[in-house]
């Protein structure tokens, strides 16, 4: 179970880069640098290149916790990783529940101070486009899960089979 659930993981990854392929394919609105001006519009290239770089190391992360050359990165920081990507998941998969529920509570600008429309990009959202959001935020929830669990498999793995794996008991 424990190498299982790096790998479920990184299933997890791959999905979650298919279901962005899927959105820009049925057209759904992703903001570009010509929505920002200014300062906005740095802060959206350096968010955008911050994404990026998560985006990289969660893709490398869940088979670095379970692959023989990830042994070689020091436990702690594989660790860390992986706590920090179940925290900014889980932040932006319950906020983004919590924001819908408010919604469909009667709450029109939800937890953001943002109407659906604004949200969704379009003063027209279909039904896709809600779906989509809601589909989105659970799975962002659903990814801090499977990374949550990945790190808990991790830390009972690598304290008790890595040094003997990598023989190097000194250093883990």
């Amino acid at each position: 179970m424990n190498r299982r659930a790096g790998y479920i993981a990184f299933v997890w990854v791959l999905v979650f880069l298919v279901w962005h392929v899927v959105w820009y394919a049925t057209g759904l609105a992703f903001p570009t640098s010509s929505h920002f001006h200014g300062a906005a519009r740095l802060v959206y290239w350096v968010a955008n290149s911050l994404i990026g770089v998560m985006f990289v190391a969660g893709c490398v992360l869940p088979l670095a916790l379970v692959q023989r050359w990830g042994h070689r990165l020091p436990r702690r920081l594989l660790l860390s990783a992986a706590w920090i990507a179940t925290g900014i998941l889980a932040l932006r998969g319950v906020s983004g529940i919590l924001d819908d529920l408010l919604r469909a509570a009667g709450f029109p600008r939800g937890l953001t101070g943002l109407t659906t429309a604004e949200t969704a990009g379009t003063s027209h959202v279909t039904f896709w486009a809600q779906f989509s959001g809601v589909t989105t935020d659970v799975l962002f929830a659903s990814g801090a899960v499977v990374f949550a669990l990945a790190a808990v498999a991790y830390g009972r793995l690598s304290g008790r089979l890595l040094p003997r794996l990598s023989g190097t008991e000194g250093n883990r």
